[in-house]
């Protein structure tokens, strides 16, 4: 296994653990939130939503790439030097950031809230 293999796998499953640990953190903290409150301050604050479209836009072309990139490789043999191991790093780092926006938001709704209690 080359260098560039052994990186791209220790950093999937970095990514694995991150996304896992960051999703199971807004459960928790989503469950505790009101989801009308949940509603207006997303409807208040348009550039989580921009944001997260932006996001999912990376992810999905990365994905893409990945896809064809991936086909390519291994149906037709050609070289694309290392594009699509450079697409699966795009698409994990667009999701985690993604994932880690929405964790900002939720997590910075339960500090208002309790904040609020006070």
């Amino acid at each position: 296994m080359d260098y560039v293999s052994t990186f791209i796998w220790l950093y999937n499953i970095g990514a694995a653990f991150i996304i896992l640990f960051l999703i199971f953190q807004i459960l928790l903290i989503s469950r505790k939130l009101d989801t009308d409150m949940i509603r207006a301050r997303l409807f208040l604050n348009m550039d989580i939503l921009a944001e997260t479209w932006k996001y999912i836009s990376i992810a999905a072309a990365s994905f893409a790439v990945n896809a064809i990139a991936g086909f390519l490789r291994f149906n037709a043999n050609i070289k694309f030097y290392y594009v699509w191991e450079i697409s699966e790093i795009i698409f994990l780092g667009a999701f985690i950031a993604m994932i880690y926006q929405w964790y900002q938001f939720v997590g910075g709704l339960m500090l208002r809230d309790k904040k609020g209690e006070q």
